[in-house]
């Protein structure tokens, strides 16, 4: 064996002996974890979280009930409620797709269970009928959901509903409409 190989080899035993040193001694200081990263940042003085890219489920008795995805949401633990931006998500009956929606912007309320799509939210089941409107909730406990301000209900090319408010379940068998109804029937 050459010297130079001789000597690279006591010096890569003395780095990896000291490297296991430092990394077993104990300095007394306990590490705290940072637990912010750019997906969630915490304001402690108002208690709020910010989340990217955030995947909400509800599950009844095992089974997918409903989930919506957003691109972002900020979430206020005093009043339990997260504000989502760029929503999409479906409602399930049997693990089957009975509804699905779309908002730009979502409020979530976990302790009542409610979903509420605004500023021109759309749902659409798989029976293509599509609703449109300024505002739909959906309650949870329920399962019922409101469309609210200028709800428009289309069928294909059938059908047409027009009202300031409408009341279904998830998977349209119930359908309530209040508030300057019309309907249009087409051939």
């Amino acid at each position: 064996m050459s010297k130079k190989t001789l000597i690279s080899i006591v010096i890569l035993c003395v780095l990896t002996i000291l490297s296991i040193w430092v990394f077993f001694s104990d300095s007394g200081e306990k590490v705290k974890p940072n637990l912010e990263t750019p997906s969630a940042t915490k304001n402690v003085d108002n208690e709020q979280v910010k989340i990217i890219d955030i995947i909400i489920t509800e599950t009844t008795e095992g089974k997918k009930f409903w989930e919506v995805v957003a691109t972002s949401a900020n979430y206020d633990k005093g009043v339990d409620i997260a504000t989502l931006k760029n929503v999409k998500g479906n409602f399930y009956k049997n693990d089957v797709v009975v509804l699905s929606v779309e908002a730009p912007l979502a409020i979530y309320n976990s302790t009542k269970k409610e979903v509420i799509l605004k500023n021109g939210a759309k749902a659409a089941n798989n029976k293509n009928v599509l609703i449109t409107a300024k505002e739909i909730c959906w309650a949870g406990k329920t399962d019922m959901i409101t469309a609210k301000g200028n709800v428009k209900i289309t069928q294909d090319d059938k059908m047409l509903t027009t009202s300031d408010k409408s009341v279904f379940n998830s998977d349209f068998t119930n359908l309530k409409l209040s508030g300057n109804s019309n309907s249009y029937v087409y051939r």
